[in-house]
């Protein structure tokens, strides 16, 4: 088991984690619940290699379940997907 798999399964321990290999070096993530498929996500090769991409695919896929369950996630959980800052211009 690589370590994002190992990543994947303990972020969500109240599901059933599956994970397949794909050919591009990525992953194919499914959460199931009861013998039913809740999420099924392709994940890059590039989201499987670092701490902070996996952490912000779980923190899509946990949005994802909350929206799908009729809950709002509070906004101090939700992730800007922004990570440099918007560029500002001098004028001489």
């Amino acid at each position: 088991m690589t370590a994002a798999q190992q990543f994947l399964t303990a972020a969500f321990p109240e599901f059933e984690v599956l994970t397949e290999p794909r050919p591009d070096g990525g992953l194919l993530l499914t959460l199931r619940n009861d013998d039913r498929t809740l999420v099924k996500r392709a994940l890059s090769k590039g989201q499987t290699q670092t701490r902070m991409q996996l952490e912000w695919v779980v923190s899509s896929v946990r949005r994802d379940l909350a929206l799908e369950a009729g809950m709002s996630p509070s906004i101090a959980h939700l992730q800007s997907q922004s990570r440099t800052a918007l560029p500002t211009y001098e004028y001489a």
